[in-house]
């Protein structure tokens, strides 16, 4: 966190669910003197099971023993989504419903753990409709947390696809929307919005595939690194094309990206340092389009929309 600050990030993003109950006092120890120089987004609604939490608590020998394990290592992390990952989720984490009063516990909780005494941006994780008690009385709460500034903005925070009644209400009624966007997803397109945008997820399924498409195919890799003017496959300038991408669709929201190898951050940073022209941008779009519809077709089953 410090060289990712060094670098210049300014926003971290936590969950009471994400480290297995370890990610806000983890980011406590690091604010310090810096808490008027950056903003945090925390969230409420999922937390870890008593067995999360006592994983948590174990979590170097854990990760340990996964290293040695790939594909128990790849089940877990696949769980991290949540209750609704797989069995693994449901053992790891729960879902404690959406009301006033889930609210209001887990924004004492969160400010104890960070240490502060505001968040700038607290939102519902992952609300779904049948958990989702009171609208009205979520907002109301929410919204007079505001005026006493213990939280600065709040919002939801989804993949915003197919949203039911409930978390459509939600989203109309909340300050900011923090909801995936990466080459497969066209959400923010043509959106009109009074809420502000965060954006997560432009590694998270694109990288992969694409780094498995021309890894598989030689003759691609040549061609695309042509059409780009660099390697596709030297480990860092592709990052970087997707992570400049979704900069540009959200030029005025943070895009959240996750990284523990200093060089990838420094990297992502700069990318927002880059002035481009319009033909310029709108040609590494077309590209990204293109090759989104490539990976479409070449990987079937994964369930991807471009």
């Amino acid at each position: 966190m410090e060289q990712a600050y060094d670098a210049g990030i300014r926003h971290f993003d936590v969950a009471p669910m994400y480290g297995l109950g370890r990610s806000e006092s983890e980011l406590a120890r690091f604010i310090g003197w810096r808490r008027s120089e950056i903003t945090i987004t925390t969230k409420f609604g999922i937390e870890p099971s008593v067995l999360g939490r006592l994983a948590g608590s174990l979590q170097r020998p854990v990760r340990s023993l996964l290293n040695s394990i790939p594909n128990m290592q790849k089940q877990v992390q696949n769980s991290g989504r949540g209750p609704a990952s797989g069995s693994m989720g449901r053992l790891l984490y729960a879902s404690v419903g959406y009301s006033a009063g889930v609210a209001r516990e887990s924004l004492d909780r969160s400010l104890r753990a960070l240490g502060t005494d505001y968040i700038d941006f607290f939102m519902l994780h992952e609300p779904s409709g049948e958990l989702i008690l009171d609208i009205q009385g979520v907002a109301d709460y929410l919204d007079d947390q505001i005026s006493r500034g213990r939280i600065r903005a709040w919002g939801v925070a989804s993949d915003m696809v197919q949203l039911d009644e409930s978390q459509r209400g939600l989203s109309q009624r909340c300050w900011v929307l923090q909801c995936r966007d990466d080459i497969f997803e066209d959400y923010l397109e043509g959106a009109e919005s009074k809420q502000a945008r965060i954006t997560f997820g432009v590694f998270e399924r694109a990288l992969p595939l694409l780094n498995d498409y021309f890894q598989r195919s030689p003759e691609e890799r040549r061609v695309w690194s042509g059409r780009l003017g660099f390697d596709v496959y030297d480990g860092i300038s592709l990052p970087n094309l997707l992570v400049r991408h979704a900069l540009h669709r959200n030029k005025s929201g943070p895009v959240l990206f996750s990284s523990t190898r200093p060089e990838r951050v420094r990297a992502a940073v700069s990318q927002g340092d880059i002035n481009q022209d319009p033909a310029a941008e709108e040609e590494e779009s077309s590209a990204l389009t293109e090759l989104a519809a490539l990976l479409k077709q070449a990987y079937p089953r994964q369930g991807l929309k471009a």
